[in-house]
């Protein structure tokens, strides 16, 4: 029996619900209209009880009364709880809202595969790239997933919905720095003045890191002093989990080089204190500066330099001074081989040549002159391993020296030649054929000596034949 209680000006009520547990929900300022809710409640419980109620499907109406935007909220939540960026969760949060904005999707019974591409061709009619249209293919994907995943819909709306080749459609293309740029931007961002809330040293540390690391900018920004490990014997820098990408602690090997100009620079930073303190998001502005300062084009027949460009030159150094896949792709943090290789690896026209000049010589030498094959023998074709062991080597082809006494010559060589009884059964008798001794019918004919053992009668023809 439910149970009232007032608070205020309002009314509670307490009943036992379908598990037997005891629970108080919040009702209004009339007492009767509160009392009817209790005996609802009381109802509901009794046939969840009885089964004549599936919770599941009642659970799909509760969640299909509430608004689309409603979920979305919790959406954004759920991914800063399961440990990601508050960055990454309003980015996909916003990315999800615009999909549905377009799609005109207020419920889940509106969130609808045939929508959202509809939402994705007015994005695509907008001018939107390839790339773009797959970030918003992501979010509200993962959006749909998590819904089903959580019970507020019966199916994953957009299981079916795919991404496309950006590769086709590539607006942005980035170009990998030599080693010869690198070194003239790092200098001139550290004799540079202040530019974007960095100094011209800290620019210039801050670009040798991300070439030496190929950390991001994001990660980049949040290392400390402590962060640094240069007395061990090999230096790391290591960026915690909740910073990184991939949601994985990054301990990145230093150079040795560039540890040693580390440690003087270090030494001025306030501990607990992020190193590259006053760091705004206009990193593509910024090395912009430094790049025009140094004489490296931005852009070129190959791409861009932005900030993200280093990373991608961290990775094709890796990959063009002989690392295994392997090395790359644990020290570009990589899911997959194919995204290191396929994507960020960048190889220049001299590792291109430098590959091509590594295959083998298929010239070969020149092809012998024929009186020579004639002459070595070497222009008939190979005997068979299988009857190599019967053929005569020397002398008068019974195997004899010819240099011995007892050799003949002429036409008594053949008549004279006793060849061996078990090379004569050998041959005369093949395995799996037997000869029949009384009157039956012979499995085989037996073959004279003189026929086997003569080198007119074999039956081998030169490859010319």
């Amino acid at each position: 029996m439910a149970s009232l209680r007032k608070r205020g000006k309002t009314w509670y009520y307490r009943f036992v619900d379908e598990n037997g547990v005891k629970r108080e929900a919040k009702g209004c300022s009339d007492k009767r209209a509160t009392e009817e809710l209790a005996r609802a409640a009381e109802a509901r419980a009794a046939k969840v009880r009885a089964k004549l109620v599936d919770p599941k499907a009642e659970a799909y109406r509760n969640h299909e009364a509430r608004p689309l935007t409603e979920h979305l909220s919790d959406f954004g939540k759920m991914l800063l709880a399961k440990g990601g960026t508050e960055r990454h969760a309003k980015v996909t949060e916003s990315r999800t809202r615009h999909v549905l904005e377009l799609a005109k999707a207020r419920r889940i019974s509106d969130f609808s595969l045939s929508k959202s591409l509809d939402a994705l061709a007015v994005l695509r009619s907008e001018g939107r790239s390839a790339e773009t249209l797959n970030h918003h293919i992501r979010a509200v994907k993962a959006f749909s997933r998590w819904l089903w995943k959580d019970g507020r819909a019966r199916e994953h709306h957009l299981a079916h919905l795919s991404t496309s080749n950006a590769e086709a459609d590539r607006r942005r293309r980035r170009r990998a720095l030599t080693h010869e740029e690198c070194t003239r931007l790092v200098e001139a961002a550290r004799q540079g003045p202040e530019a974007l809330g960095l100094s011209g040293p800290d620019r210039s540390m801050l670009y040798a890191l991300a070439l030496g690391t190929g950390f991001r900018a994001d990660e980049l920004a949040t290392l400390t002093p402590e962060r640094f490990d240069l007395a061990s014997r090999q230096p790391t820098a290591t960026v915690e989990a909740c910073y990184s990408k991939n949601g994985r602690e990054a301990v990145q090997p230093l150079p040795q080089s560039l540890a040693d100009r580390l440690r003087p620079w270090l030494a001025s930073k306030a501990p607990e204190r992020p190193v590259f303190d006053g760091m705004t998001k206009r990193t593509a502005d910024m090395i912009r500066i430094d790049l025009e300062a140094a004489g490296v084009p931005y852009e070129t027949g190959s791409g861009i330099v932005d900030f993200h460009a280093l990373r991608g030159t961290y990775i094709s150094h890796l990959v063009s001074s002989g690392a295994s896949v392997k090395t790359c792709q644990t020290l570009a943090r990589h899911s997959t081989p194919s995204l290191t290789i396929g994507i960020y690896a960048k190889a220049s026209l001299h590792d291109v040549s430098g590959a091509v000049e590594a295959l083998p010589d298929l010239g070969g030498e020149p092809e012998p002159k024929p009186e020579k094959l004639a002459a070595t023998g070497t222009d008939v074709q190979p005997i068979s391993k299988v009857f190599a062991h019967y053929l005569p080597t020397a002398g008068d082809v019974s195997s004899r020296d010819v240099s011995g006494s007892d050799v003949t010559t002429g036409s008594d060589a053949q008549s004279s030649m006793k060849p061996e009884p078990s090379v004569l059964r050998d041959l005369t008798h093949p395995v799996g054929l037997s000869q029949s001794t009384g009157g039956g019918i012979r499995t085989h004919t037996r073959v004279p000596p003189e026929r086997i053992l003569s080198p007119q009668r074999l039956p081998f023809r030169h490859a010319g034949s």
